[in-house]
């Protein structure tokens, strides 16, 4: 009998915060608790106070409560704007330790005066050349006591925290798990935020490269994801997702792209227990919740 695999997603951005609980127990992942509310959390990171660390705790636990949460772990997936992203070329020899030591000095060259043990790193290798000693990687850093909340209040609710990532890469891991054909195509994988919209290039499954651009209005977004869409040869289609995405807005990027635009669902290849198949949170659009399902399906 495989062993019980229980775990929470969340995702934290300025659109709220997105919650799951998934039981990959078997050989198919089931949802088992999907629920969203006001984020609290980072403002309060930013002006030191500690109730909007406890609205966050207060919300988190009733999440737990209410819906029976057997998980023991949670990870974390964050906005991209409250991160430190550098893209960097890595040796192609280098060792997982050798390239967590580069990310590091690299950290030291921008914040000189921040000890490297102060952020918490994760690395995504953009690009491989098969005759170039060298790959194209992203490092994506939070400050670690950015997190220490979310510790705390996981650590409230008997959890202990697994896994930090941006939101971005978090909905990557939820567009290749739940659309295979990803890795035949040349896509583009959008986040669509208020004031900023993520951007990645895949290539038959490779991420090729990663940016963002700050709009101000809906209409930005419309033109932004409309130029992306004829400035890229050969690019087939283009995914959006997040919270702040509505029917409405989606409706209007497909009508000025001159490609197919289609909304990620986390859940295509997740199945939804009885329990939740009529609950009132599942009338909310499922690419809202990308980011908070794509972090709990990552394993590694």
């Amino acid at each position: 009998m495989a062993p019980q695999d229980f775990i929470v997603g969340l995702a934290i951005s300025g659109g709220g915060i997105q919650a799951v609980e998934l039981d990959r127990s078997g050989p198919t992942t089931t949802l088992l608790a999907i629920d969203a509310w006001e984020n609290t959390l980072t403002g309060a990171a930013a002006n030191g106070s500690a109730e909007g660390h406890r609205e966050f705790q207060k919300h988190f636990g009733r999440f737990v409560r209410e819906n029976r949460v057997r998980a023991s772990r949670v990870s974390v997936a964050l906005d991209t704007g409250l991160l430190f992203l550098n893209s960097m070329p890595i040796d192609q020899g280098l060792t997982r330790s050798e390239i967590n030591d580069h990310v590091k000095w690299e950290l030291s060259q921008y914040f000189p005066d921040i000890d490297a043990a102060d952020f918490i790193t994760d690395v995504h290798i953009l690009t491989e050349h098969a005759n170039d000693p060298f790959n194209e990687a992203l490092s994506v850093s939070v400050r670690r006591h950015d997190a220490l909340a979310i510790q705390k209040a996981a650590t409230a609710a008997g959890m202990t925290l697994d896994i930090v990532d941006a939101d971005h890469f978090a909905a990557d891991t939820a567009l290749r798990i739940n659309y295979p054909d990803t890795y035949r195509k040349y896509i583009a994988l959008i986040g669509v935020k208020e004031t900023r919209l993520d951007i990645s290039l895949m290539r038959n499954g490779s991420l090729e490269s990663y940016r963002y651009l700050i709009v101000q209005s809906n209409q930005e977004i419309i033109q932004g994801i409309a130029a992306l869409a004829r400035k890229t040869p050969g690019i087939y289609s283009m995914t959006v997702y997040g919270p702040y995405l509505d029917r409405d807005l989606l409706t209007q990027i497909r009508r000025g792209s001159p490609i197919l635009v289609e909304a990620l669902n986390p859940l295509r290849h997740v199945n939804v227990a009885e329990a939740l198949r009529l609950a009132d949170h599942l009338m909310v659009p499922s690419y809202r919740f990308a980011a908070a399902v794509g972090v709990a399906l990552r394993r590694d």
